[in-house]
């Protein structure tokens, strides 16, 4: 693991290890992270608090070469026992300490990324991202320990590749049948079944799929998008956003076997607007939205000075802001995010007293941060 900046506990004057806990997180894709516990205050956007993390003295994966780290935002359900508490539920949770502490009120956050820019808005949502003609529309999750989402539909060139046994779902009489979606910032693409999910597919969404774009009679159709149906909402993943022209290749891939759903990635990230609310941790609402394209996300330091904490024990310089624009903004605040590479989300974040500053992997798929 080659990172750019690593963390120094002994230059922060606020560090504390926490002694016989050991880091070991183990990822899908096989990367392997150990190390220590910490504590300190960590910093995202304007807010912080003193929180535990994994200090990395190993990995097992090449994906986290040049990069700091990684920030999970799942719920505290998929978290590790001992990192209970993901960062957002961290700088959430009022512990009456001011000096360690500025408090999110709302524990909602939501993105909005394109190919070359994204933003982190933590409180709610600005109405502006969301296109013109549309409006988000929530769905609770199903589950507690991954933003699970039911989808009944996912439909290319007018062809239905989630072909049910049955309309209705045996295991919830009177409900349609469906398969979850996962939303995962940390897969690039959307990732869907090779396999009929013993028997609940009449055929194989993907090599269906990648029949329907090879197939000559689909030529001219070729650049429509991947339509899916969302707790009973329509959403599209445009063609310039689950294809990648450089590599003259779909950004969807085949699932692994044991795997029952859908991995909906960063293909659809760039095509929504995906608000996670995590008012009530054990029901978690979704909200989806189609982008804005017009929608400009806020850029690295813009208007700091402007946008200052309204108290005194701010520590450092996050980057991060409000907007600006009241009656658009409201209290939200809005965290510049790094897409350049176009197969990860980066987002800054700071830790200790004084602080130092790391660009890290933003992924919902996870809830630790290390």
């Amino acid at each position: 693991m080659t990172t750019i900046n690593r963390f120094h506990p002994r230059e922060s004057m606020s560090f504390a290890q926490v002694l016989f806990d050991g880091f070991d997180l183990k990822y899908a894709d096989t990367a392997d992270l150990r190390g220590f516990i910490g504590q300190d205050i960590v910093q995202l956007g304007h807010f912080y608090s003193r929180t535990k993390f994994g200090c990395i003295t190993k990995c097992g994966s090449a994906d986290f070469n040049g990069v700091d780290g990684i920030l999970g935002l799942g719920m505290p359900d998929a978290a590790l026992a001992s990192i209970p508490e993901p960062l957002i539920f961290a700088i959430t949770d009022n512990t009456g300490d001011p000096i360690s502490e500025r408090i999110l009120t709302e524990r909602r956050f939501t993105m909005v990324v394109t190919r070359t820019a994204g933003e982190l808005q933590l409180g709610g949502y600005d109405q502006r991202a969301i296109a013109p003609g549309h409006e988000m529309k929530f769905i609770k999750t199903t589950s507690t320990a991954e933003y699970s989402v039911p989808i009944t539909s996912m439909k290319f060139g007018g062809v239905e590749l989630l072909d049910f046994a049955t309309v209705i779902n045996p295991r919830v009489p009177g409900r349609m049948s469906w398969i979850p979606g996962i939303l995962d910032s940390g897969t690039s693409c959307i990732v869907v079944p090779d396999h009929t999910l013993h028997g609940i597919l009449k055929a194989k969404p993907f090599t269906t799929l990648v029949g329907l774009i090879k197939d000559p009679l689909y030529a001219e159709t070729r650049r429509e998008p991947i339509t899916f149906v969302i707790g009973g909402h329509e959403f599209q993943v445009p063609f310039e956003e689950w294809w990648l022209e450089d590599d003259n290749r779909p950004c969807v891939q085949s699932a692994p076997p044991a795997f029952m759903g859908i991995l909906l990635g960063d293909a659809l990230f760039r095509s929504l607007v995906v608000q996670f609310d995590l008012t009530h941790p054990t029901v978690p609402v979704i909200g989806l939205a189609q982008r804005n394209t017009a929608y400009k996300p806020v850029q690295p330091g813009s208007h700091w000075e402007n946008h200052k904490p309204k108290n005194n024990f701010d520590f450092g310089i996050p980057e991060g802001f409000d907007g600006g624009d009241v009656e658009g903004a409201s209290a939200i605040d809005k965290v510049p995010l790094d897409t350049g590479l176009q197969t990860q989300i980066f987002v800054n974040v700071s830790i200790g007293t004084p602080r130092q500053h790391f660009k890290v992997i933003l992924d919902t798929g996870s809830s630790v941060f290390g």
